[in-house]
């Protein structure tokens, strides 16, 4: 998730994300900085959001996000993911990530997901990566990130 927020900070500086939370808590904001830095630290756990003129919001915990969703914004094709570790994990994180791609292969459509007690994403798979599904509305847009190790019911 820490890759994939370092490049939706850089890519969607003036877009509005929406972070679903593990617990079925929201917040909203622009995206501000990982915490703490500098954005290279392999040890930034926080997101930090800020308002419409750049003010510093709340930060939320990395390790508790479920989703975020970039609103009115189309997928970014620049955008890069993780390889697969090797060796690949094992265990039954490893079986449950590896269920949750395979049952929302790339193209799926009318997709749901649920965590926390809410939908925190639904539309067309448009990437499926070791880690992360990529859910959009129609032309791409409004794409949302979800941790496939906190996806907890997927509809289809």
């Amino acid at each position: 998730m820490r890759n994939l927020l370092a490049q939706i900070i850089a890519l969607y500086p003036s877009d509005n994300l929406i972070v679903s939370m593990e617990s079925g808590n929201n917040t909203s904001g622009r995206p501000g900085s990982l915490l703490p830095g500098p954005a290279s630290n392999p040890n930034n756990g926080l997101l930090q959001l800020v308002n419409n003129q750049g003010v510093p919001q709340e930060a939320v915990s990395i390790c508790r996000i479920v989703s975020v969703r970039v609103t009115s914004a189309k997928y970014n094709d620049a955008i890069t993911y993780l390889p697969t570790p090797t060796p690949a994990p094992t265990g039954c994180s490893a079986a449950c990530e590896a269920a949750v791609r395979a049952y929302l292969p790339v193209g799926t459509t009318g997709a749901a997901i649920k965590a926390g007690g809410q939908t925190v994403a639904q539309g067309t798979v448009l990437r499926n990566e070791f880690g992360v599904l990529v859910l959009v509305g129609p032309n791409n847009n409004d794409p949302t990130f979800v941790s496939t190790c906190k996806a907890e019911i997927l509809t289809k």
